[in-house]
C-alpha cells in the first residue's frame, strides 16, 4: 500500500501532529487531542469542520465531530503531555540535584575520567580538537562533548563534580527531547508511554557498583557517568527517534539527527555505523517521499510562505551546526601530518583481524539482553560467547526483532509513517549492529557494543505508536485507558528515583592512589612550574606495567592544581601534542615498580600501591620541600 494520498481504509486528520502530512485534506476519522481517533472501518464519520485558528491553538484543532466525544478529553491531552515530561526528567532531575550538593573539594579521578576532566579544561581556553583517545594510537573524531560539559563547568566551576553534573544533563536533556519528538509526532498519550519506557531505561542504567561497571566508568554507574561509552546512549536514542521523524517527512527531525548524530559520532566513534546508516535510509527515505508528494500534487495543506521560509532557516542553522561541529576536527586534520582522520582511517583499512559473525551475534544479544538484566550483563566481561544469562538475552533479542517487524507491518498498512519509521530504525540497526561487531580488532569488550541497547528500548516507542484496539469503544474506556497509562507512569518515576538513590555518593568515583601520590609530589613542587611526570616501569612486579588509571590521574591532578605537567611522547594520543616533554622541565616525577632498593632512590618520597614514587630536579638531585 502506498504511503501517501487520503484515501484507503484509515485516515488521520491533518490538523493532528500524528504522522502529519501522511494524508490529504479530505481525510473524513476524527481526532482527539491524544492522535488517532477510534479505528473503526468501514463506519461512516460525520463530516469535519475545522475552528478558527485563532480558538484551535498551535497544534491541536477541535472539530465538531470530536466535540461530543473529546470535550472532556481534551483537558486530559495536555496533562498528559506535562505528566510525561515530568515522568521522564524526575530521574535525572533527582540524579542532579543529589551530585550538584554532594561534597567534591578532594576527588580524585583516574584513567579516562582523569581525561575527560583535563580535555574539558582544555575546552575552555578553546583548545580542544579531537574527543578521547584510543588505546589503537588514535583519537575519537571530536571535541563536542568537551564543549558542552566546559558549559556547566562555567557556572559551576572546574571541578570533578560539574563532570558530573554535566553528563546527567546531558542524559536528562537527550531523555526530554527523545519524548518531545514523540509528542510532536504522535500526540501526548504516546508521549507518555514513550516516557514510560525512556525512564524504564534510566532505571536499568541506574546500576551502580563493581558488578555493573567498569574501572573507565566509576563505581556510580552508567547514569551519571561521564565515560564517553555510556554518555552517549540516550542522544543515540534521540537520533533514531529524529530519523523516524524525518521519514515522516520532517525536514527538521533530519537536520536534528545530523546535529545529534554528529555530537554521537564524535564522541564514540563506535556508533559511526549506526549512526551513518540511519541518518543515510532517513534522509533517503525523506528526499524520495517529498519528490513523489511533489509530483502528484500531494504537497502538505496548508503550506505557507512562512512555512516554507521557516524550513530553509533551519536548513541554514542545520549546515552552521554542522561546519562548527566538525571545524575542530578539520583545523586538527589540515595541521599535522598524519592527521587524526587519516590515522582512523588507517587503522579501518588495515588488514586486522576481526571477528565471527557468531561472536558479534552473541556480543548484540548480550547489549539487547540489558535493557532487562542491567550493565551488569556485559560490563564486566569479554565478550564473544554466550552471555551470562543467555536465555534471557536471547528472549529480549527475538522480541525485539519480533516486535519491530509487527510495528512495521501494521504502520504500513495504516500509513503510520513515524511508527514505520522507528521500526524500521531498529531492524536495520540490529543488522548495522552485528556487522560493525565482525570489524571490532581485539577483545570485545562490554562497552564497545553497550549502545546497541537503544534498539530494543526504540522498539517499545514503536510498539505505543499504534492505535490499541482496546480503546477504540468507548470514551469511558479511553478515558480508564489513560489512567492505567498515568499510573504505569508514575510508578516508573517513582521507581527511577528509587534506583538513583541507590547510587553510590560522588565521594565514591575518586581513587584514593591518585589522591596519595599529589599529597606526595606537591609539596616539592613550585607553584605553577613546569614538572615532567614520568612512567619509570610502576605497576606490579610480575607485569612491570605502569598503573596507567593513577598516572593519568596524577597528570590530570597536577594539571588542576595550576601545575604544567608534561609526558613522554608515549602518550600524545591520550594527552594532546600540548603535553609533550620539552627536556628542560625544572621538576620531574617518576612513578616506577617498588622494590626494597627504591627508597635509596635520588628524591623518593614515598610508596603508593606498588609504585615508589620519586621528585628531583633538573640534574636528577632530590628536589626540596617547597
Amino acid at each position: 500500500m502506498p504511503l501517501h494520498g487520503g484515501g484507503g481504509r484509515y485516515s488521520v486528520d491533518p490538523g493532528v501532529p500524528y504522522d502529519s502530512g501522511i494524508v490529504g485534506s479530505h481525510s473524513n476519522t476524527p481526532v482527539t487531542d491524544a492522535g488517532v481517533a477510534p479505528f473503526v472501518a468501514d463506519t461512516p464519520q460525520p463530516a469535519v469542520t475545522a475552528l478558527p485558528a485563532s480558538r484551535s491553538g498551535p497544534r491541536h484543532r477541535r472539530t465538531k465531530a470530536t466535540s461530543a466525544v473529546g470535550r472532556g478529553l481534551s483537558p486530559a491531552g495536555r496533562w498528559l503531555a506535562a505528566l510525561a515530561y515530568v515522568v521522564v526528567a524526575a530521574p535525572f532531575a533527582y540524579a542532579v540535584l543529589r551530585l550538584a550538593t554532594a561534597p567534591a573539594a578532594h576527588l580524585t579521578l583516574p584513567d579516562d575520567l582523569a581525561l575527560i576532566d583535563l580535555h574539558v579544561r582544555r575546552a575552555l581556553v578553546w583548545k580542544q580538537q579531537l574527543g578521547v583517545f584510543d588505546h589503537n594510537n588514535w583519537n575519537h573524531p571530536g571535541p563536542a562533548y568537551f564543549y558542552l560539559v566546559s558549559l556547566v563547568y562555567r557556572v559551576l566551576g572546574s571541578s570533578a563534580r560539574s563532570l558530573f553534573v554535566a553528563s546527567t544533563l546531558l542524559n536528562g536533556l537527550s531523555a526530554v527531547a527523545c519524548v518531545g519528538v514523540v509528542h510532536r509526532r504522535s500526540g501526548a498519550a504516546r508521549a507518555l508511554w514513550a516516557a514510560v519506557v525512556v525512564c524504564a531505561l534510566a532505571a536499568v542504567l541506574a546500576a551502580g557498583g563493581a558488578s555493573s561497571t567498569t574501572y573507565s566508568e566509576s563505581v556510580l554507574g552508567a547514569l551519571v557517568s561521564p565515560w564517553n561509552p555510556t554518555v552517549v546512549l540516550f542522544p543515540l536514542l534521540l537520533v533514531v527517534l529524529l530519523c523516524a521523524g524525518a521519514v515522516d517527512r520532517s525536514g527538521v527531525s533530519l537536520v536534528g539527527a545530523v546535529l545529534v548524530g554528529s555530537f554521537v559520532v564524535q564522541t564514540d566513534i563506535a556508533t559511526l555505523p549506526l549512526v551513518g546508516a540511519l541518518i543515510g535510509a532517513a534522509g533517503l527515505a525523506w528526499v524520495v517521499t517529498m519528490a513523489a508528494d511533489r509530483r502528484g500534487g500531494r504537497e502538505r495543506a496548508g503550506r505557507s510562505d512562512a512555512s516554507r521560509w521557516w524550513a530553509r532557516v533551519m536548513a541554514g542553522v542545520g549546515v552552521v551546526g554542522f561546519a562548527l561541529l566538525w571545524l575542530p576536527p578539520a583545523l586538527q586534520q589540515a595541521a599535522n601530518h598524519p592527521g587524526n582522520l587519516t590515522l582512523v582511517y588507517r587503522f579501518f583499512q588495515s588488514s586486522h583481524h576481526g571477528q565471527a559473525v557468531s561472536a558479534a551475534l552473541w556480543s548484540v544479544t548480550g547489549a539487547f539482553g540489558v535493557v532487562v538484566l542491567g550493565p551488569g550483563e556485559i560490563m564486566p566481561y569479554i565478550l564473544g560467547g554466550a552471555p551470562p544469562h543467555p536465555a534471557v538475552a536471547v528472549s529480549v533479542t527475538v522480541a525485539t526483532v519480533a516486535v519491530a517487524l509487527t510495528v512495521a507491518v501494521t504502520a504500513w498498512r495504516l500509513r503510520l509513517r513515524f511508527a514505520l519509521g522507528t521500526a524500521a530504525a531498529v531492524l536495520i540497526g540490529a543488522v548495522v549492529a552485528v556487522v560493525a561487531v565482525t570489524h571490532v580488532v581485539g577483545f570485545i569488550f562490554g562497552y564497545l557494543v553497550l549502545w546497541a541497547l537503544v534498539l530494543p528500548v526504540a522498539a517499545l516507542i514503536g510498539v505505543g505508536q499504534l492505535p490499541v484496539p482496546g480503546l477504540s469503544a468507548r470514551p469511558t474506556a479511553r478515558t480508564g485507558g489513560r489512567m492505567v497509562l498515568c499510573a504505569v507512569a508514575v510508578c516508573v518515576a517513582v521507581i527511577g528515583c528509587v534506583r538513583v538513590a541507590d547510587i553510590p555518593p560522588l565521594s565514591h568515583a575518586g581513587d584514593p592512589n591518585v589522591a596519595e601520590l599529589g599529597r606526595l609530589v606537591t609539596p616539592r613542587l613550585p607553584t605553577g612550574v613546569q614538572v615532567f611526570v614520568g612512567d619509570g616501569g610502576a605497576g606490579t612486579k610480575d607485569s612491570q606495567l605502569l598503573d596507567t588509571e593513577e598516572f593519568i590521574g596524577l597528570v590530570n591532578l597536577l594539571d588542576r592544581a595550576g601545575y604544567r605537567p608534561t609526558v613522554n611522547h608515549v602518550w600524545k594520543a591520550q594527552f594532546g601534542p600540548g603535553y609533550r616533554t620539552t627536556g628542560s622541565e625544572p621538576r620531574a616525577v617518576s612513578l616506577s615498580t617498588w622494590t626494597p632498593a627504591s627508597p635509596v632512590l635520588p628524591g623518593y618520597v614515598g610508596k603508593v600501591g606498588d609504585m615508589a614514587v620519586t621528585v628531583t630536579d633538573s640534574v636528577g638531585a632530590a628536589a626540596p620541600v617547597g
